[in-house]
């Protein structure tokens, strides 16, 4: 496999800007992947992860399949948006490429285009979409800077740039934005703030109902490809797609309105037909019940957690939230949910004894004690209960009692209902995340989840029932 582009490792220097880049980048150090404990599949088959891999998937366009006969091939419904494109707007082909800077595939895909750009000029719009991958720590980065190098009128050179390096190290970051003329400060502010995190969710959201798995992958007028494929097979297609618009042309369709007659019955959604755990684009409406609640009750962003006491990326997890609660006040109220992996053997006795605790008022102090412990076993449940003034024989008592076990039963299965396969899951007004993610993805959820609360409010909901409106509907 070829190796990763390097991106973002760090930025030196003591210039306030620099500075400001350096804190903001060191925030992804933890990243989906590598994350997550996961709860053991019961009666799972032998070779069945190798078959989950495997591209089958039921496809719905929301609507009556296809039927008219001069729009052949499959299609998928693919809008531009807000999209940076390059090309003339009326072109009879449009290309929709999702990409990640980190990818060497990408990179290889990338120099196909300008080689397809140059040979059909003008009958040729490419539009780019951010798809950062999981695994790639620093493409995150990479998509919020080509968001902000959009706005500053300087889009396609920064993403021509970036390409056009053997290696990508943002040490170098001030030298690159003044080889394409972005203002550094600005673009500090803009990632530090998130201020295009909302545009690169709806890209990640966007390819996820559309099943792009992988970068790079292209839709030429509606049409998938995926992967960094031959130049002759992008050739074809398009050679295709200029026919094809030449007669709808003929027939009267005008041409800025091409690309919209070629998609315009295409699918809207992919499903794939194995479960795979939560759906990164889907929305879920989580009970909060009794749970325990931190923070202001009425606050705009509701983060529901579902924690393993003995699980070391809930440890991790926690503190990202920590940081997470620090940095947005009362505008974010964390719920916290059970879940007790059954291979942690003091992990059901742990979630006793908080709740225990949390009888006498002190559940997150309890919590909060726990996840400091180097081991979370009976000897380190009882030392929190001591340094809290927490009798022993109490918790000692909850720990051997069956008395809270319907509470934890409860958050299980509903973990359960919901797809949660392992620990930690986070709910973000019902926006699912898998695992230990990065600080930095935590807050682009929350930032986006923060300005649809927002909108809502500006309608009218009343805060009381903002967390039920908006579990509720995009």
């Amino acid at each position: 496999m070829p190796r990763s582009r390097r991106i973002f490792r760090s930025l030196a220097g003591s210039a306030s800007v620099a500075g400001l880049l350096a804190i903001v980048l060191g925030l992804t150090a933890c990243r989906k992947g590598d994350g997550e404990a996961e709860i053991p599949a019961e009666g799972t088959p032998a070779g069945s992860a190798d078959a989950a891999g495997l591209p089958g998937f039921d496809v719905d366009s929301g609507e009556a399949p296809q039927t008219r006969p001069d729009v052949p091939y499959e299609r998928f419904y693919v809008e531009v948006g807000d999209a940076p494109t390059r090309g003339d707007a009326d072109a009879p082909v449009t290309i929709v490429a999702f990409y990640d800077f980190e990818c060497t595939y990408c990179e290889r895909g990338h120099r196909t285009m300008e080689q397809l750009e140059k040979e059909y000029g003008g009958k040729l719009r490419v539009a780019y979409k951010a798809f950062p991958l999981a695994f790639h720590s620093q493409a995150l980065i990479a998509a919020l800077a080509a968001r902000s190098a959009q706005a500053q009128g300087k889009f396609w050179q920064f993403h021509d740039f970036l390409f056009d390096l053997e290696e990508i190290d943002f040490r170098a970051m001030p030298a690159y934005a003044r080889a394409v003329g972005l203002d550094l400060q600005v673009l500090a502010e803009d990632i530090d703030t998130l201020r295009y995190g909302s545009a690169v969710r709806r890209d990640l959201r966007q390819a996820l109902r559309l099943g792009v798995r992988g970068t790079p992958a292209y839709f030429i007028n509606g049409r998938r490809i995926s992967g960094a494929k031959p130049i002759e097979e992008l050739r074809a297609m398009i050679d295709e797609e200029v026919k094809l618009a030449a007669a709808w042309e003929a027939k009267g369709i005008e041409k800025d309105k091409l690309y919209a007659y070629a998609i315009a019955e295409g699918y809207r959604r992919v499903t794939y037909a194995e479960k795979e755990g939560l759906s990164a684009e889907g929305l879920y409406k989580v009970p909060l019940g009794d749970s325990p609640v931190r923070g202001n009750k009425q606050a705009p962003v509701t983060v529901v957690t579902f924690t393993d006491f003995e699980c070391p990326y809930c440890a991790r997890g926690h503190e990202t939230v920590e940081r997470i609660r620090e940095r947005y006040g009362d505008k974010v109220r964390i719920v916290f949910k059970h879940l007790p992996l059954p291979f942690h053997k003091h992990a059901f006795l742990a979630a006793r004894a908080a709740l225990a605790a949390g009888e006498g008022g002190k559940f997150w102090e309890f919590h909060d004690g726990l996840f400091e412990q180097e081991a979370v076993d009976e000897d380190g449940i009882l030392a929190v209960a001591k340094e809290l003034g927490i009798g022993r024989k109490k918790i000692a008592a909850a720990m051997e009692s069956a008395d809270y076990d319907a509470i934890i039963t409860g958050d299980m299965n509903l973990a359960r209902q919901l797809g949660v396969r392992g620990t930690p899951a986070y709910f973000v007004n019902g926006r699912a995340i898998s695992g230990a993610v990065g600080e930095l993805e935590f807050r682009m959820i929350i930032q986006e989840e923060l300005e649809r609360a927002e909108a809502k409010l500006a309608e009218g909901v009343a805060p009381a029932q903002l967390y039920d409106v908006l579990t509720s509907s995009e």
